[in-house]
């Protein structure tokens, strides 16, 4: 995804470190739930370090935030200025090689490694390559793969984007007045918000006995797409005309403050007193939904200040602008990737240590935290760089230059000279 700084081509340090934060909190959680540290249905964690563990569940929104806000970001202000958005197809061939062949790697290490005695069939192969192994889920080895539901929830958005922009383009009508345009601009992100709640309150209903992949459908974190569209609307918005939205200009005045306000929404998130969510109940459903929009607030809380050019923090300088956190942002779509194989590497887990895998609930307190963190952490950091370095920008930057190539090429071709209409015609 683009840091891509509002309005320049300059890239944000903060918006590269956030990423790091985003990749190393959704590892520890993971690390946590693993190593039996969180709370997880009726099985109590460690304490005060299980709740606070257990809230990081709060640290993966915020990578569709971005998506959203990036992404939609020159669909919206094509609109809003009344030109021609980006190229479809350059755009999904270019978002395709950024997610594809690191996951396509990580697939087949863990097919290979892990999953091999569970693979019957070529389809359990093609399942998982085509990411559609969350839609077509019967009987598919996914031991180490669960995590890559956010795979193809990343891929239907951008199949999905252009159609948003074109259903932006129509809603702005003829509209001349640029304003206008721009909050029309804000409809599709709207439609999402809706049908994002809406699909988290049916798949919660104590009626619902659907199977459990549906909660991992792009339906279900859709509406934190949305909240980064909508960002990204008022963001071309203030670009395009001037006139900056309220939040803009407070986000710009008081950074620090949205980061409080992030810090207490992480803490309200915590507690579960509606009851258990998953578990089918009544409770269980209204803390899900309560939950949800906590999380999209605190998205938006976290990621808003660090969009605003206007805003100035030492903090936010300081935490997200260091070479280390900068780093782990590079790579943080490969530390993403790796963290789950390498935890059941841990476990031994696996055909490659002579065992048919078994699901990771059932390994769950099998290893100790520190022991699990250090481990992924390392194993997921050398991975990811390798796999970045190595695959991922190679490929990104051929097709660059290959892009950069044809674009020289179609400026020197010589426009057809004018047919000249003889005098007296």
């Amino acid at each position: 995804m683009s840091d891509a700084e509002i309005g320049s081509n300059k890239r944000i340090p903060k918006l590269e470190g956030v990423r790091g934060v985003l990749a190393v909190g959704v590892l520890v959680f993971h690390v946590a739930w693993q190593s039996g540290v969180t709370n997880f249905m009726d099985q109590p964690g460690n304490g005060i370090w299980g709740y606070l563990a257990d809230g990081l569940t709060v640290m993966l929104p915020p990578f569709f935030v971005l998506s959203g806000l990036f992404l939609y970001r020159p669909f919206a202000r094509a609109v809003i200025e009344g030109k021609r958005g980006p190229a479809v197809g350059e755009f999904l061939f270019r978002r395709g090689l950024r997610i594809l062949p690191a996951y396509w790697l990580v697939v087949g290490v863990v097919l290979l490694g892990i999953n091999l005695d569970g693979i019957n069939s070529a389809w359990d192969v093609i399942r998982p390559v085509l990411a559609l192994h969350f839609f077509i889920p019967a009987d598919q080895p996914v031991i180490a793969l669960a995590h890559t539901w956010t795979v193809p929830t990343e891929l239907t958005f951008y199949l999905a984007l252009p159609l948003l922009a074109w259903l932006a383009a129509k809603f702005a009508g003829t509209a001349v007045d640029a304003a206008r345009r721009a909050g029309r601009t804000m409809i599709p992100a709207a439609i999402l918000l809706v049908i994002g709640l809406a699909w988290v309150t049916y798949t919660n209903l104590p009626t619902f006995t659907g199977p459990y992949e549906l909660w991992f459908w792009p339906f279900y974190y859709v509406s934190a797409f949305a909240c980064g569209m909508g960002i990204a609307a008022l963001s071309a918005k203030a670009e395009v005309t001037g006139i900056v939205p309220g939040i803009f200009r407070a986000a710009g005045r008081h950074p620090n403050l949205f980061w409080l306000g992030a810090l207490a929404v992480y803490l309200v998130n915590i507690p579960k007193p509606f009851g258990v969510p998953g578990s089918g109940t009544v409770g269980g459903m209204t803390q899900e939904l309560i939950g949800h929009c906590l999380i999209l607030v605190f998205s938006v809380l976290f990621i808003l200040p660090l969009t605003v050019p206007e805003a100035r923090s030492r903090l936010m300088d300081v935490t997200l602008g260091n070479a280390p956190l900068r780093f782990l942002g590079r790579i943080s779509y490969g530390i993403y990737l790796w963290h789950i194989p390498f935890q059941n590497y841990f476990v031994q887990n696996g055909n490659m240590f002579g065992k048919t895998a078994v699901p990771d609930a059932m390994l769950r307190g099998s290893a100790g935290f520190w022991e699990l963190v250090t481990f992924t952490l390392i194993g997921s950091v050398v991975a990811a760089t390798l796999s970045y370095y190595l695959l991922e920008q190679p490929l990104v930057r051929a097709y660059g230059r290959r892009a950069k190539r044809r674009r020289e090429a179609a400026a020197t071709v010589p426009a057809e000279p004018q047919q000249q209409v003889p005098a007296g015609t």
